[in-house]
């Protein structure tokens, strides 16, 4: 036999106070009301296991206490925290976390983001593939706060969380400067509306301006692409040594080595390594991987507390927010040049 369902009368009775009390407690207004009284509602609700309506809450409010992210590449380890604190800002504040991933596909991230529209969520975080703007900018009718993780758009016009990628490039081409490197091999997945990999690259460029000696060529690959990858590491071995490898984030990073060691070239012999993203085997691996480690759970929450103060407020109160969180360029034995 089915349990019956415990009503909002049912914790008045047992509590001997009036519905209205209830409903004030349940929603958080504890004016007017004594410490002993809201113990009692309290020590009810758990006898009774009483569970509020989540439709009948958002009725009334006209929240459905959802979120929606949508993750551009699971696979990627960095997405992996950031979920964690994306996770745990809507678990703070009461809200569900409901995720979708696109898989680098900009046809999947639209889909994915009218589904959540179309489902009622309160708001959206969107780690954007990339080469998407037009898209995102005309959800800005659609009156649902949305806020961007680790990639802006070109023109900042919609809320973003991201890293200082463009200072930390630059922290981290000096380190290989000052090491003594010929020649720098920089492989990233794309560049082409991508606001992180243009920062990252434009940081390149600007510090190599004054270097006329100094070699720098982009291999772009992709995961689908084997033999391209295989292409690009060959000719990464014809560059001037001493020769140094930038992956721009850890999925590219652990691809790279994994067919380097296939061919018997060792860091710190052939070549220098470093990376984007502190994945966990870069300090494992020996020698270990300089990186460049951004504040992925940082960022995730972040953006999840971002999100839930625009929901929170009227539209007319909202503002565009753009904020850089600090990242730490991590030195290690990959990109000691004069230790070798």
């Amino acid at each position: 036999m089915a349990k019956k369902k415990v009503t909002l009368k049912d914790i008045a009775k047992a509590a001997n106070v009036s519905g209205t009390t209830i409903s004030r407690y349940l929603n958080g207004k504890f004016d007017y009301m004594s410490v002993e009284t809201r113990r009692n509602i309290e020590m009810v609700i758990k006898e009774l296991d009483y569970r509020p309506s989540n439709i009948a809450r958002s009725l009334k409010s006209q929240k459905s206490m959802l979120l929606g992210a949508v993750i551009a590449d699971i696979e990627n380890p960095f997405s992996n925290t950031i979920i964690k604190g994306l996770s745990d800002q809507a678990n703070e504040l009461d809200y569900s976390l409901m995720i979708a991933v696109s898989d680098g596909s900009i046809e999947q991230e639209q889909k994915h983001i009218q589904r959540f529209l179309d489902n009622q969520v309160d708001g959206l975080v969107v780690n954007t593939v990339g080469m998407n703007e037009d898209f995102l900018v005309s959800l800005k009718s659609e009156d649902v706060p949305i806020v961007l993780l680790d990639k802006a758009i070109a023109d900042k016009s919609i809320d973003c969380i991201t890293s200082n990628n463009y200072s930390l490039s630059k922290e981290l081409v000096n380190h290989l400067l000052s090491e003594g490197f010929k020649s720098i091999g920089y492989f990233t997945p794309t560049r082409e509306s991508n606001a992180v990999q243009l920062s990252r690259f434009q940081a390149l460029e600007d510090v190599l301006e004054t270097y006329d000696e100094i070699q720098m060529h982009q291999y772009t690959t992709i995961k689908e692409e084997a033999e391209k990858l295989i292409e690009a590491i060959e000719d990464f071995f014809q560059l001037p040594e001493p020769r140094v490898l930038i992956a721009a984030n850890g999925l590219i990073l652990m691809n790279v080595l994994k067919e380097i060691e296939k061919i018997g070239k060792r860091i710190g012999k052939d070549y220098g390594v470093c990376g984007f993203d502190d994945i966990l085997s870069a300090s494992i691996i020996s020698p270990g991987i300089t990186t460049v480690a951004q504040n992925s759970y940082g960022l995730g929450k972040e953006s999840g507390a971002l999100l839930i103060k625009k929901i929170n407020e009227e539209e007319k109160d909202r503002s565009v927010i753009y904020k850089e969180l600090p990242g730490e360029l991590k030195i290690r034995q990959s990109t000691k040049l004069k230790e070798w």
